[in-house]
């Protein structure tokens, strides 16, 4: 199974990255500043910020399954944004498909016990949030758009994706309760929260967590098709071999 340490290992402690995460953390915090008092300008900043950062931690993605050099890369404003928009596109039948299901689970479905609706519904949530990612762990291997509708590797992928993110959220909440809980801790003794300082802090931590998501979710595309791609074109060479002997 991938891991959270190895995920903080080979994105967060390589050079500069620290840096990279404290950048991105800017348009977060103005974005979250905004919605106290401009909401329609937050929408189209925290808009136009999202589609860039999901180009940036795909790419991300890729430099993991890759193996280049540098997992997080530089600052190409145009070139996140375009592998942002496409991935947006790409992933949208699938988050329609997850809306609708994460739909059904919180309007349909009712558990007599409180505990076991609430888990229910929990689970619900991360199976509505696994179909979007059962086809993004095959979408950033090659940054195919056509590859992440193969039906045959999303089934066989999406077992494990639901089994590795809801681990994912389980360590981070654990991981958030201590960092999180530290630094409230420290803002309520010195400064308070109703300060930029409190909100950029969030904000950066939010980019953190992305990031190792980013990194872990391209190891669980590792494990799971790298076996399957091998197996694949061992298949199709045995198969051309088969040709030209039949020839």
């Amino acid at each position: 199974m991938a891991g959270i340490i190895e995920a903080f290992d080979s994105s967060v402690k390589e050079a500069f990255a620290g840096i990279k995460i404290l950048v991105w953390g800017v348009p977060v915090c103005i974005t979250a500043s905004l919605f106290m008092t401009n909401p329609t300008m937050a929408y189209i900043i925290g808009t136009i910020t999202a589609v860039i950062f999901i180009g940036f931690l795909t790419q991300s993605c890729n430099n993991v399954i890759t193996k280049k050099d540098k997992i997080l890369p530089g600052l190409n404003i145009l070139s996140y944004s375009l592998v942002g928009i496409v991935t947006v596109i790409t992933m949208s039948p699938f988050a329609l498909l997850a809306g609708l299901v994460e739909y059904a689970v919180l309007n349909f479905i009712n558990m007599p016990s409180p505990v076991w609706d609430l888990t229910f519904k929990i689970v619900g949530s991360f199976l509505a949030i696994s179909v979007i990612l059962a086809s993004y762990v095959i979408y950033i291997r090659r940054l195919n758009p056509i590859e992440a509708y193969n039906m045959r590797k999303y089934f066989i992928g999406f077992g494990e994706v639901f089994l590795s993110f809801s681990y994912l959220i389980v360590k981070l909440t654990l991981w958030s309760c201590v960092i999180i809980g530290f630094l409230v801790y420290l803002f309520s003794l010195f400064i308070g929260f109703q300060n930029v300082i409190w909100t950029y802090i969030l904000s950066s931590v939010f980019v953190l967590y992305f990031v190792l998501g980013a990194n872990y979710v391209a190891q669980i595309s590792e494990e799971v098709f790298t076996f399957v791609e091998k197996k694949d074109n061992e298949k199709k060479e045995n198969e051309i071999i088969e040709k030209m002997q039949a020839q």
